[in-house]
């Protein structure tokens, strides 16, 4: 690598490398050596402890590859066929009547829901110490599935927390310490564990810092109690020892090494972006492999492109930059290739920024923002606080000093992030008679939920989360939200409300 290009990389992580601040541990690693090592920020601001190439990270969905790799070295040990049904397995824990094989779930085919917004349903909040037989009691009350098994891709945690459940059963091990004997000794991945608990001590662990681009970090929590489709407490140099295995198989089975990288086809004979447990697609057309992860505020990305024996990994403690996006910027940098595409700018009928509320409209994933007015500023509302919108060259406002930005429109707004827009319209009180009030119930969550007409439209009321406003955008859909994890698209049939969220779809609740 030329001075020329570090420094370039170098670039990539400024907002890292001044003040105290959070940061990231970056290793790439190319033909089997190791050309870049760098830690910027700080693995805990309270104690001011840097970041170094031993911290350890909370890898959230990276950890799905292992969870997978440990099926399927039951699958070579004999005790499992990826290809029967999860009723072989687990049938106690399935309700709904559709087959679902092993590899469906592996490859995120399966229809099964999403087990967070069936838990936020059920009024278990992203900050409780979830645990293991919360899923499981999710799992049991699914009656129906999002769609027909192999019909379409939808990514479903679910399924790696069902796979984590069957290595526990057919090994006779906890999965923590089947990963542990059968994937992290063999690697020589002596930094590495599952955490089984949240109340389990994590050496050198980096704790986990929200940034909202208003100047302040806020301490974001992460109280699980599961594993399977994360929990994962890894560092960069033990997950290059992985990232080896895509490219030259040494410690497993080149069969499952294959299998892991082999993207599902759907039953209209199309290609799924989803592997098993990792992700694909073509990146200036080199098959690239790559999962991202995310936690709390822990961000992290791996990816691998076997062709070029490119291997990158970053693993933040903080919410200020995409990893993914600069994964992707320092792999085309190494490899001489241009640049990746960015988000298309707006750039007609833009209008000054006006305070308000706007709503996302389907397909897209559900989502709110907030524009709120202080003496001729403007300030989004955030999570964990507000933050300014400073104006840019495009006309846009960019969100304090995070990579998005939103673009104002007659009675519109797009929402720009470092991987996509997000088209919105202005959050109207739904029309009269589109909610009919009183007291609701889901059976698949048991969530139950209030409808109250007030002087402004509707409102939804919840144990534990209180109330919220409905919200409709200018096709009439209509959606509530209790923050960015819990957001959901309704509509009325008679007594009927039928929910859907961002992994979970057409739930049915009852006025009772």
């Amino acid at each position: 690598m030329t001075s020329h290009t570090e420094q370039l990389i170098d670039s990539l992580f400024q907002p890292w490398q001044k003040g105290s601040s959070p940061g990231v541990q970056v290793l790439i690693r190319r033909s089997g050596r190791d050309i870049y090592e760098k830690c910027f920020g700080l693995a805990n601001l309270e104690h001011n402890i840097p970041i170094t190439p031993s911290t350890t990270f909370h890898v959230a969905s990276i950890s799905k590859q292992f969870t997978v790799l440990a099926a399927l070295l039951l699958w070579k040990d004999g005790l499992l066929n990826p290809d029967s049904d999860i009723r072989e397995y687990a049938g106690d824990l399935i309700s709904f009547d559709e087959p679902v094989s092993v590899r469906q779930i592996m490859n995120n085919v399966s229809g099964l829901r999403d087990q967070w917004e069936l838990l936020f349903m059920r009024g278990i909040k992203i900050n409780d110490s979830i645990t293991m037989e919360d899923v499981n009691t999710s799992l049991k009350m699914q009656k129906h599935l999002n769609f027909p098994p192999q019909s379409a891709y939808l990514y479903s945690n679910m399924g790696f927390h069902l796979l984590a459940v069957i290595v526990e059963r057919l090994s006779g091990m906890t999965f923590p310490e089947f990963a542990a004997r059968r994937i992290f000794e063999p690697l020589g991945m002596n930094h590495t564990m599952v955490r089984s608990s949240s109340s389990q001590i994590i050496p050198g662990l980096a704790y986990s810092y929200q940034d909202e681009g208003n100047g302040t970090y806020y301490y974001n929590p992460l109280n699980y109690s599961l594993y399977g489709p994360t929990s994962v407490n890894t560092c960069a140099r033990d997950l290059r020892l992985m990232l080896d295995e895509y490219i030259r198989p040494q410690k497993f089975d080149s069969e499952i090494i294959d299998l892991m990288k082999a993207p599902a086809i759907l039953s209209d004979g199309s290609a799924a972006e989803y592997c098993g447990g990792l992700m694909t697609h073509q990146l200036h057309g080199l098959t690239v492999y790559e999962h991202g992860g995310a936690d709390a505020a822990y961000r992290g990305h791996v990816l691998c492109i076997p062709e070029k024996e490119l291997e990158i990994i970053m693993l933040s403690n903080s919410t200020s930059l995409l990893m993914s996006k600069l994964a992707k910027q320092a792999a085309c940098l190494i490899l001489g290739l241009p640049g990746c595409e960015e988000p298309e700018i707006p750039a007609e009928g833009l209008t000054a920024p006006r305070a308000g509320r706007f709503l996302s409209s389907r397909p897209d994933d559900p989502q709110f923002v907030e524009i709120l007015e202080r003496d001729g500023s403007f300030f989004m509302k955030r999570e964990y606080g507000e933050t300014r919108l400073i104006p840019t060259e495009h006309g846009g406002w960019q969100v304090g000093t995070l990579e998005e930005s939103l673009f104002f429109q007659e009675g519109k707004l797009q929402y720009r992030l470092p991987s996509r827009v997000i088209p919105m319209t202005e959050a109207l009180s739904p029309a009269r008679g589109a909610l009919r009030p009183g007291l609701y119930r889901e059976p698949e969550t048991s969530m139950e939920f209030t409808v109250e007409e007030t002087s402004q439209g509707y409102s939804i009321s919840m144990l534990r989360y209180g109330s919220a406003p409905f919200f409709s955008n200018e096709k009439g859909e209509i959606a509530f939200s209790f923050g960015p994890d819990f957001t959901m698209y309704v509509r009325q049939e008679d007594d009927r409300i039928i929910l859907d969220g961002y992994r979970v779809k057409n739930l049915t609740a009852v006025r009772q």
